[in-house]
């Protein structure tokens, strides 16, 4: 086995337990909601919900083109490449969420600012590692093809693209599925707020601070679980070659 791809093994398996985190993040923002809901007389808030099972599609998708990259499920080769275009196409939603703050500020309720603070932030950092855990993870499928540091270069400029679509889904209210769905009013919608030069600066600024953000964040979870995938990857292959 290739040394690539068992690292990529022993990240999946790392990641397993940690996974359970955004799990519970999840569940939590559900209870919150609910509760909110029955405690101060409003509609559960459903936005939010869809929100967060479209959080879920991205490592949703890197879970299953595992199976394909592992060789635990046999098929073409495009059945996990197609997997990993949608995971492109939605990963955006994953920290999107994080823009859900903004209620705090637009929402006037009779619920306590506490709690909408509380709800909203198990939801963005149910987001964050949602997006994290992902990402790691195609990282690691890209180094089975590509070079290390290519890697982490495409993955800088796609972090700062996916915020621009993060931008573009909440100030533009675009969704992802209009990339498909509606192109064409997407591409002119775009066009026409990018002649605005305040729209320029706004856009490139939150891009900019959202991808400090997130790679400050990603560079955490990588401090966190690479040292522990190489010595285990040191380990197994030593004792393959000397069993």
């Amino acid at each position: 086995m290739a040394p690539a791809q068992l690292e990529l093994r022993i990240v999946s398996a790392l990641l397993l337990p940690l996974l359970a985190s955004a799990a519970l993040f999840s569940a939590v923002t559900v209870g919150l909601l609910v509760a909110r809901a029955r405690l101060y007389g409003y509609r559960v808030y459903r936005p939010m919900l869809l929100n967060l099972a479209l959080a879920w599609v991205p490592i949703l998708c890197v879970a299953v083109a595992l199976l394909f990259f592992l060789g635990v499920i046999e098929t073409s080769r495009w059945a996990p490449l197609a997997l990993l275009v949608v995971w492109c196409i939605f990963f955006p939603n994953s920290t999107y969420l994080i823009t859900e703050f903004h209620h705090l500020k637009d929402d006037v309720t009779r619920v306590p600012f506490w709690f909408d603070t509380v709800v909203i932030l198990s939801l963005a950092l149910c987001g964050v590692l949602l997006g994290a855990f992902s990402l790691l993870l195609v990282q690691h499928v890209l180094e089975l093809y590509v070079p290390w540091l290519l890697t982490w270069l495409l993955f800088a400029g796609y972090l700062f693209l996916s915020n621009l679509g993060i931008y573009i889904g909440r100030f533009m209210r675009f969704n992802s599925w209009d990339i498909v769905a509606n192109p064409a009013g997407l591409i002119r919608q775009v066009w026409t707020e990018l002649a605005r030069r305040e729209t320029r600066r706004n856009m490139l600024l939150f891009a900019s601070v959202f991808t400090v953000f997130l790679g400050s964040f990603y560079l955490f979870l990588c401090s966190a679980i690479e040292p522990s995938a190489i010595l285990l990857r040191i380990a197994i292959m030593q004792q393959l070659a000397h069993p």
